[in-house]
């Protein structure tokens, strides 16, 4: 009898395919759709692990791209690569769950790109001091402080980090509420793409060093 083949290639990546990581990926995405649902109707760009299954989607703001980690690149709503298909300043929101390493700069160039002003990156990571972490430490790798450096490279304001899911056993949390308790599984990172104000030319007196009268 033939051996029954793999639902996966060889080689393929493996994160977040456990019980504990697909229920902490579905209490995130239940948090997330109600704080999108506040948000403006703009485009959106949700990038997502590649074990997220499909039938797991909450029922976002219409007008987006919802696409997963696939082999060297994202597969979903369309299937592309980096750097994204998109034009310049298109999108209101861009999620960004527990993306690989790979690209890592590359991508958050891109996220910027292709936000408009006023637009927010929604960055999930596992929160590296959280003891939920060490259940599964390859299906839930650590998230590092380059993250936060490539979204202040590209003149990001990172807002306060809010943390959510269990702190340790997969105990129900109401309305996957968020907390800054910083022993929470996941941590999540809101940075907002902020335009530059245009200078207006100073008056010819005061660019002689006179102000005028009041």
């Amino acid at each position: 009898m033939p051996a029954a083949a793999p639902s996966r290639q060889p080689g393929a990546s493996i994160r977040f395919s456990g019980r504990e990581a697909q229920w902490l990926l579905a209490e995130e995405r239940r948090w997330l759709d109600a704080n999108l649902a506040s948000r403006p109707a703009r485009p959106w760009l949700w990038l997502a692990p590649a074990a997220t299954a499909a039938g797991d989607w909450p029922t976002p703001p219409p007008r987006g791209l919802r696409l997963h980690e696939h082999a060297d690149g994202y597969a979903g709503t369309v299937r592309c690569g980096l750097p994204l298909p998109l034009p310049n300043d298109c999108l209101g929101d861009v999620v960004l769950q527990h993306p690989g390493a790979r690209d890592a700069a590359v991508l958050v160039e891109e996220c910027a790109r292709v936000l408009v002003d006023g637009g927010r990156l929604w960055l999930f990571l596992v929160n590296p001091w959280s003891p939920y972490r060490w259940r599964s430490p390859r299906d839930l790798p650590a998230a590092g402080a380059a993250w936060q450096h490539h979204l202040r490279a590209q003149g990001m304001q990172i807002d306060t980090a809010c943390f959510i899911g269990p702190s340790w056993r997969m105990a129900k949390v109401e309305g996957a509420q968020a907390s800054a308790w910083p022993l929470r599984a996941c941590r999540v990172i809101v940075a907002e793409k902020r335009g530059l104000a245009p200078v207006v030319p100073a008056p010819p007196a005061w660019r002689r060093g006179t102000a005028p009268a009041a």
